[in-house]
């Protein structure tokens, strides 16, 4: 959900207001969460590698979120949540490869299957994403870095749940980014926001902070391989929002118009999310 609202708000603020409030409601939100489980305690027993994770996991999501409103300024929703479905992949890549997870034959024909649908639906505009650097190419390629960002945040994520809580990482990075982000914040913006989009950038922060804190706590539970697979699973939900949100109100956001090609990738992309998540361990 989080895409259709943003790409309503970056109307009215930039890149850096919109995530740094984001960010502050977020980690503020968290806080008391994190003080109560006392796990606020834990940051002082963090020493070298562990504060050098720590560290990468605040420049990773940070980044994931700049770069990737940045993309979301040039195309539609559903096209950049295709893009950033190479998250899930650097996701699944390093649950094979650093935490020696294992994917079973029907998990890696779910992977082959979404990476065709992926080149399904965008294959009706290939020439002109690699030919043409206009401004839908330059928002594929902030979401491509958005994406190895996203991926960077991942990584050092899961390692730093052996020694912390989810809430604590959370708060570190939430506040961490609002930050570093401070300096190219443009506060007048906020003050002059419309009721509605006053109410959608605060919808956004709960989610932002809903959204990645039960995403950190399966981090805990699950293979990171099988929750990439599942995140995978995004863009249709998005796109079938957009097109509820044009009939509910026409005019708000521009429909995607997918040609049949793209919505044949979209629903393989699905299907080789659903293979990666049902398919057993090898």
């Amino acid at each position: 959900t989080l895409p259709v609202i943003l790409k309503i708000l970056v109307r009215w603020l930039d890149v850096y207001t919109l995530t740094w409030f984001r960010f502050f409601v977020a980690g503020v939100l968290l806080l008391p969460l994190a003080a109560r489980s006392r796990g606020l305690r834990e940051l002082g027993r963090l020493r070298g590698l562990s504060l050098v994770l720590l560290g990468l996991s605040v420049v990773g999501l940070t980044g994931n979120y700049l770069t990737f409103m940045g993309g979301l300024s040039f195309v539609s929703p559903g096209t950049a949540q295709i893009v950033i479905q190479l998250s899930p992949v650097f996701m699944l890549l390093a649950g094979l490869l650093i935490f020696g997870e294992s994917f079973s034959r029907l998990q890696w024909l779910g992977l082959m299957v979404l990476f065709a649908g992926m080149a399904l639906f965008f294959s009706p505009r290939t020439d002109r994403l690699l030919d043409e650097m206009d401004t839908q190419g330059v928002g594929v390629l902030l979401i491509v870095v958005a994406a190895v960002l996203w991926g960077l945040y991942m990584v050092t994520q899961k390692q730093l749940l052996q020694h912390l809580r989810a809430e604590v990482i959370l708060v570190v990075i939430y506040l961490g980014g609002s930050v570093l982000i401070l300096p190219w914040v443009n506060l007048s913006s906020l003050l002059s926001l419309p009721l509605f989009g006053a109410l959608l950038l605060l919808v956004s922060s709960v989610m932002t902070m809903g959204s990645y804190f039960t995403f950190a706590r399966a981090l805990d539970h699950v293979e990171a391989s099988r929750i990439g697979v599942l995140v995978s699973m995004t863009p249709i939900v998005v796109v079938v929002e957009m097109e509820v949100l044009e009939h509910w109100q026409p005019g708000l956001l521009a429909p995607e118009l997918l040609p049949a090609a793209s919505i044949a990738g979209a629903l393989l992309v699905v299907g080789g999310s659903c293979l990666g998540v049902l398919g057993r361990r090898g």
